[in-house]
């Protein structure tokens, strides 16, 4: 998460807000623990958040903004690989991070509550990467004008998706499941790369097997 310092109050409450819905869970989060999280008062944070539910679903949507804002941008003209690995690399960080991985439970707890949380966060978080990914196999195949090229690129969203959930599929599952004791630092703070080797494979992989069916 970034340095909330200086930021806007209604910043501070969201951030404060997510860590407590977070650590507490929906059912046993209170607005008074928020406001003491936020070093205001409950009063203040009822003036921007008119309930708790409206407190809740705009501290996830906050939260999903900033995981999505932490992800690289991906080079269209730099090395396949490169630009692949680093960008797959951090998203496997940031998800079997302590923070992200408990926002994914704590939406998961409140699915037959509120349903559109557990879409908001797939849609932003999975298809948004895969849409990224999928852009940048998008821009390589349109490089040259072969039929190969052509069938690839209408199909880059489901190669995208193979390629995401080979390279970060288990230890995201692992983390969620706690099969795998979740990062507790930042991965800036942490020096991430935790999976690095696994997510190099897989790129390896699937771009050895697009260049053998060229």
């Amino acid at each position: 998460m970034k340095d909330l310092t200086g930021l806007p109050l209604e910043v501070r409450i969201l951030h404060n807000a997510f860590v407590v819905f977070t650590e507490r869970g929906y059912e046993n989060a209170s607005m008074d623990e928020v406001a003491l999280a936020a070093g205001t008062t409950k009063r203040t944070v009822y003036s921007h958040f008119r309930n708790k539910e409206a407190l809740f679903r705009a501290a996830i949507s906050q939260a999903i903004e900033w995981f999505l804002s932490e992800l690289p941008k991906i080079d269209p003209d730099g090395d396949p690989e490169h630009e692949l690995v680093t960008f797959i690399n951090q998203f496997s960080d940031l998800s079997t991070w302590r923070r992200p991985v408990l926002l994914q439970r704590v939406v998961m707890s409140e699915a037959d509550r509120l349903p559109e949380l557990g879409r908001l966060l797939h849609e932003k978080v999975i298809i948004g990467a895969e849409q990224v990914i999928a852009e940048f196999l998008e821009a390589r195949f349109k490089v040259t004008s072969s039929s190969y090229e052509s069938d690839m690129l209408q199909s880059a969203g489901v190669l995208a998706s193979y390629l995401l959930n080979m390279a970060t599929g288990p230890q995201r599952v692992a983390a969620l499941m706690e099969a795998r004791i979740p990062s507790q630092d930042h991965p800036s703070v942490s020096g991430g790369k935790r999976d690095i080797e696994q997510v190099r494979l897989a790129v390896r992989f699937f771009l050895s097997g697009l260049a053998s069916t060229a």
